[in-house]
């Protein structure tokens, strides 16, 4: 699984926090572990990682849309081997069907 973290555009004033893509990053490791220690994912399967400002969903003229910019996103990934498996069980490109009803080999 992919984490990331999202900001809105205002610039973070934190000592400890540098940036917008600092925060997007801490935003995405903190479901990252609780994803680990409180739901037991293993954490081989998880990756943390800051979008800062540069994916917004809404405007951030207002401040509905800045709370929105403001989330992080799980985005669940195959295993790789197993997503290659399946590709090689894809069946074959076959013939196509031309408008007219006619075979098109090859296509």
């Amino acid at each position: 699984m992919l984490i990331e973290g999202n900001t809105d555009n205002v610039p973070i004033n934190q000592k400890n926090i540098r940036n917008n893509w600092d925060l997007s990053a801490l935003r995405a490791s903190s479901v990252v572990q609780a994803l680990q220690t409180q739901y037991s994912v293993d954490p081989k399967r998880l990756t943390a990682g800051g979008r800062g400002e540069y994916n917004p969903i809404a405007s951030n003229d207002s401040e509905e849309g800045r709370n929105r910019n403001r989330r992080t996103q799980i985005i669940i990934t195959p295993k790789l081997d197993q997503f290659m498996e399946l590709i090689d069980k894809a069946p074959e490109k076959s013939d196509s069907i031309s408008p007219a009803g006619t075979p098109v080999p090859g296509a």
